[in-house]
């Protein structure tokens, strides 16, 4: 905690102090007033009574004449001159009390225009009062120790806060400098991967251009069997780099999609039915077991049939053409999920971490963009893809998409 505010909450508590005081203070006088007053009044009509009998009254009795004279009466012990002076300059036209010293004075206006003047002790005046003073003192202690040790508590409260706040300037700054580090980490990281991934689309166009141009140079000296397969070799090479260039163009492109709410089981059935009229599914044999629950979706069904047909021709292939192929759909709380599980060999741990940048690839002659654009669309989607496998017998890839637009 600064100075400054210390100083404020210990001014704070002086003045809640001072305040305390005053009122219990006024609140003593109050009472002592009380009693002076009528301390007053009951001494006045003793005095009234024994006026034409000074003699029995039994405290110090005073007469004082109009000229200012003072005389004692009875056991009233003498004045001097400055006590005498002092007591008649408090004297007022009517009967009243005065406290003087330790003493209280009444006096009596009398009808030859002198006075009687008794004194008391004041305590014995007050004396009845003892018992409020002192719970008025105490009370004012216990306000003045509550507000103390409030004001600490406060002030102990303040200086927490004031460290929270301090821990979380702290965080905040060391959160932003994280910040700043992992942008920095992506950055170097994309730009490596930037690099990896040129490197790759420079292999992957090099390697059937090298075979076109050497089976193109070839060709006009070729005869016979040669020829055919130098054509043969031609067709094969040409049409695997207008895949990868198709493949390549669509990962290239951000999913724009037309969302809607659709049924989605027809969707995967039209899928697979066409993916499985092509060579890759010669022995694949497709089985469903989709749950009737599973109805409409907030979907691009053109995009969604990319991701399945993808993902079934992956399996396909890794299945080398041979197996079987399930597909199965199931309500997840808030999301719907789509399995598609293969009969394949599988997928290595250190692959499957792997499988869905650009250009990665453990098949051969595979362009590396089928697994990328699938997983792209889905998150576009608002969704994502899960594998698991064994790593030997079998894979599965789990496509979970969201029941409602967020």
């Amino acid at each position: 905690m600064s100075l400054k505010r210390a100083i404020r909450f210990l001014a704070l508590m002086v003045f809640i102090c001072v305040v305390v005081v005053l009122l219990a203070r006024s609140s003593i006088w109050e009472l002592r007033a009380r009693a002076e007053q009528g301390f007053t009044q009951q001494r006045l009509k003793e005095l009234q009574i024994i006026t034409n009998r000074p003699q029995t009254f039994p405290g110090p009795l005073y007469r004082v004449t109009p000229q200012g004279e003072v005389s004692r009466l009875g056991k009233a012990d003498p004045l001097s001159l400055q006590q005498a002076k002092a007591i008649l300059a408090a004297f007022s036209s009517s009967a009243g009390g005065f406290r003087y010293h330790n003493h209280y004075w009444v006096y009596l206006h009398l009808t030859d225009g002198g006075y009687l003047l008794t004194s008391t002790p004041y305590q014995e005046v007050i004396g009845w009062t003892a018992g409020f003073e002192a719970r008025e003192i105490r009370n004012a202690a216990l306000v003045v120790v509550a507000f103390g040790l409030l004001t600490m508590v406060w002030m102990w409260a303040d200086w927490r806060a004031m460290m929270a706040a301090q821990k979380a300037q702290m965080v905040e700054e060391l959160e932003e400098k994280v910040r700043e580090r992992t942008e920095t980490v992506k950055r170097m990281h994309r730009l490596a991967r930037l690099g990896e991934f040129s490197a790759g689309l420079a292999h992957e166009i090099r390697n059937p251009l090298g075979s076109l141009v050497t089976a193109a140079k070839l060709l006009p000296d070729a005869r016979g069997e040669e020829k055919e397969d130098l054509i043969g070799v031609i067709k094969q090479e040409s049409g695997r780099l207008d895949r990868f260039l198709a493949d390549f163009l669509d990962f290239s492109k951000d999913p724009r999609l037309r969302i809607k709410r659709h049924p989605l089981h027809p969707i995967v059935q039209r899928t697979l039915e066409g993916v499985s009229r092509g060579e890759a599914f010669r022995q694949v044999r497709v089985t469903y077991r989709l749950d009737p629950q599973v109805k409409e979706v907030p979907c691009d069904p053109e995009q969604l049939e990319q991701v399945f047909a993808n993902i079934a021709l992956n399996g396909a292939q890794a299945m080398g053409g041979e197996g079987e192929l399930l597909v199965s759909s199931r309500r997840n709380g808030r999301w719907v999920e789509v399995s598609l599980r293969d009969t394949g060999r599988g997928i290595a741990p250190e692959q499957r971490e792997r499988i869905f940048e650009p250009l990665y690839t453990a098949r051969r002659g595979g362009t590396g963009l089928g697994l990328s654009i699938a997983s792209r669309i889905v998150e576009a989607h608002g969704g994502f893809i899960q594998v698991a496998s064994d790593g030997h017998s079998w894979s599965l890839f789990t496509i979970s998409l969201p029941l409602e637009v967020e």
